[in-house]
């Protein structure tokens, strides 16, 4: 049996491995300029966004479930 991978999880990680990717990228910038404060600042709100946005899907799809039960 193949489970699928649900739509709250699979969004979060694409945008986590993004965002892993894209300061990997961005890390020498930052380590010749010494902007420690924007680069910490630029992870630490996308992080918070990611887990806000597993939460609101996993709300939703809670929801959703909730509604399709009723039928």
């Amino acid at each position: 049996m193949s489970q699928r991978i649900k739509k709250q999880v699979l969004f979060p990680v694409v945008l986590l491995l993004y965002m892993a990717i894209m300061a990997y990228i961005s890390y020498p910038r930052y380590k010749a300029s010494g902007e420690w404060g924007e680069y910490l600042a630029v992870i630490g709100i996308g992080l918070l966004l990611v887990v806000l946005l597993f939460f609101l899907l996993k709300r939703k799809q809670k929801i959703r479930d909730q509604f399709n039960q009723k039928d």
